[in-house]
């Protein structure tokens, strides 16, 4: 395995028996996590994220799944910080509504994001759009398809980076190189997805 995806859509609206069977698979701290969420579909499609990581590292490694550990810093990208493997792995996932994406890499570091093509927000694009990703929405025949490709390439950068969404915006241009050499975008059943990916140092 080099860099696999792995693309979820749901779109159940009540917590089930099946969400407390799954339940069981995450740790109480995850569990505490998705409790969190004021509704019960995005407290689903944050456990589909926490069990699809886990039987992604499962299945590459070998390794069983109570005997993983993650460490998850406030705003940064959940690590896998036990046990310690032979290969290096990287991980990130996201989820919006009815679907979940999730990446899973062993030579690069590695974001993603998915959104749904729906009406976009387009009073943001001043806040973070560089002006080339600007004109790049604004001449396309499908502005919000083209506004979501940028956004979603946007957040996968700077996941993959480490940074999240706390830099300029502005000034990080999606569409040119580097940058757009390590990210591919794709559509999937109406969302937008994108994958970021860096050689590790």
């Amino acid at each position: 395995m080099s860099t696999k995806v792995y693309f979820l859509r749901d779109n159940t609206e009540n917590w089930g028996p099946v969400h407390d069977y799954l339940s069981g698979f995450v740790s109480a701290e995850r569990r505490e996590k998705i409790n969190r969420y004021k509704f019960e579909s995005d407290r689903m499609l944050s456990l589909y994220a926490a069990v699809i990581t886990r039987l992604a590292i499962v299945r590459e490694t070998g390794i069983k799944n109570d005997e993983l550990v993650f460490d998850c810093p406030y705003m940064k990208k959940p690590t896998l910080s036990a046990p310690r493997t032979d290969t290096p792995l990287d991980f990130n996932f996201s989820h919006t509504k009815g679907a979940v994406l999730m990446g899973l890499s062993t030579d690069s570091t590695i974001g993603v994001d998915v959104e749904r093509i729906r009406k976009a927000p387009f009073n943001t694009m001043k806040m973070v759009c560089h002006p080339a990703e600007a004109d790049y929405i604004n001449s396309s025949s499908d502005k919000e398809k083209a506004f979501f490709e940028i956004w979603t390439k946007k957040e996968a950068y700077t996941k993959c980076m480490g940074t999240g969404l706390s830099v300029d915006l502005k000034s990080i241009n999606t569409l040119a190189a580097p940058i757009c050499e390590n990210i591919e975008t794709f559509i999937q059943d109406g969302y937008v997805c994108s994958v970021c990916t860096l050689g590790r140092q």
